[in-house]
């Protein structure tokens, strides 16, 4: 068993962000950290193809989905498969092949290099990212206070699962170091004594990360590291727009992070929709009024 490997969840239409993201673990894995690519049985074939330069290890959706039924029974008609990227996730431990992984997504790539201390402490325990959502409170008081209110709402409600009062942590940004032994107490001293499954709570509290968080402050199972995300994220595009702006590039960056997120759902812009250009500019024109850049289009 390793004690900690790379884990990334992906599927045919990220296969060319995947690729660049295993090409970045590749550069700058000075460990040689496993990575594992979890995809669709259906797109097996292609990411093989697709990926054979890259020392990728494969396994399936269905393959870590099997094990969760055996647990739990087959997933109820009502489980939405929109949830299964964060079922896979949660349920990677039972696989039993580490003791600890670092899950990324495919919009995720390095920009320096990396070893496992960056991961894990000397007594090989997992740092967990918690801190206060600077950045995005930031962004929320420039551009659109709802994403404050709705993050702080999600926080609360998952707060509320294990009773735990005080601060609201972020327990993102990926990628994110777990514990299969905190995983393992989940399912055994948790899940199983109360009748519940994984289903049944993802369902009800659909956000794996701060589920992951909750039940670590809750369990203690493992001592809490607390570290700042390890990659900059741009969550939405007008934090990208502004880091651009102000001469933000990945070489100033990397002082400070492993490496960069641009998330997939506001970077595939459709060529068949005219309105996405359309937004892009309005989004690019509001970056410029709330930096106070000049000489830009009014219209």
């Amino acid at each position: 068993m390793q004690d900690i490997v790379i884990l990334c969840k992906s599927y045919d239409k990220d296969m060319y962000r995947a690729k660049r993201m295993a090409e970045s673990v590749q550069r700058y894995n000075r460990d040689d950290i496993p990575l594992y690519l979890c995809v669709p049985s259906k797109d097996l074939n292609d990411f093989k193809a697709f990926f054979e330069d890259l020392p990728c290890r494969f396994i399936t959706d269905e393959g870590v989905l099997e094990k969760t039924a055996r647990a739990f029974g087959p997933p109820p008609n009502l489980f939405p498969t929109s949830l299964n990227q964060q079922l896979i996730k949660l349920e990677f431990w039972r696989l039993g092949l580490c003791a600890n992984y670092v899950w990324i997504d495919s919009d995720h790539y390095f920009i320096k290099p990396f070893t496992r201390d960056v991961f894990l402490s000397k007594d090989a325990v997992p740092y967990t990212v918690q801190h206060n959502a600077i950045e995005l409170r930031s962004y929320s008081e420039k551009f659109d206070q709802k994403v404050i209110r709705d993050f702080e709402k999600m926080a609360s409600h998952l707060q509320g699962l294990f009773q735990r009062s005080g601060a609201l942590y972020n327990f993102g940004y990926p990628p994110l170091i777990w514990s299969s032994r905190v995983l393992t107490s989940l399912y055994e001293d948790y899940l199983k004594p109360s009748g519940k499954s994984i289903y049944e709570v993802l369902y009800k509290y659909p956000c794996e990360m701060h589920l992951y968080g909750e039940y670590l402050h809750a369990s203690n199972i493992i001592p809490i590291l607390p570290i700042e995300p390890l990659f900059k994220v741009y969550h939405y595009p007008e934090m990208f727009y502004e880091s651009q702006m102000l001469g933000e590039s990945e070489q100033g960056l990397a002082k400070d992070y492993y490496g960069l997120v641009m998330q997939s759902n506001w970077t595939n812009i459709s060529e068949s929709k005219k309105n996405d250009l359309k937004r892009l500019m309005r989004f690019v024109r509001r970056v410029k009024r709330k930096l106070g850049f000049t000489g830009f289009d009014k219209n």
